[in-house]
């Protein structure tokens, strides 16, 4: 009935007697007084056209499908059957016969040699320099680890001056009998 008494109050002042809020739940008033007469004659003409009202619904929505569904079903129909094999499988066939066939003579002509070249060269240049590289690294090895010591001993050197104790001291003996 306050449904009612909204929708009466409504249609004749156009301005509502309370509003109703469903999710905060909080209810507005206003100073317009409550009329059970009109909530009665409201229910009774809701009551007699709701069917009608209803049904005509049901009517629009079955031709509202009708009329859609028909066209988009002829549009799919049309795009599936002769739009579709032109814009997919016309480029596919052009490609199977020109691109693909450049492409393979390219790569087959011009990038497999080079390939072929740099690895062979590549693997050749490995075996040639591998025993000279052994040997720089076997004549090398002890002028590295030395310098590696004395940079070790400058850095402990370092850390004695400035004061850090006895620690590093023990440290230096065992960094330098290493």
């Amino acid at each position: 009935t306050k449904d009612t008494e909204l929708l009466i109050n409504f249609f004749e002042t156009h301005r509502p007697s309370y509003l109703f809020e469903p999710l905060r739940k909080e209810y507005y008033w206003t100073t317009e007084s409550f009329n059970e007469d009109k909530t009665t004659r409201l229910d009774k003409l809701l009551h007699s056209t709701s069917y009608f009202v209803q049904s005509i619904f049901w009517y629009l929505r079955i031709l509202l499908a009708i009329c859609i569904t028909i066209p988009i079903e002829i549009i799919h129909i049309i795009l599936a059957g002769l739009i579709k094999p032109i814009l997919i499988r016309v480029p596919i066939i052009i490609s199977d016969t020109l691109i693909k066939p450049l492409y393979s003579g390219l790569f087959n002509s011009f990038i497999l040699p080079i390939g072929i070249l740099l690895w062979n060269t590549s693997d050749l240049f490995a075996k040639t320099f591998e025993p000279f590289i052994r040997l720089f690294t076997l004549l090398f090895e002890p002028c590295i680890n030395c310098f590696r010591l004395s940079s070790l001993k400058k850095i402990n050197e370092q850390q004695l001056d400035n004061g850090d104790g006895y620690h590093h001291m023990e440290q230096k003996k065992s960094t330098l009998c290493v």
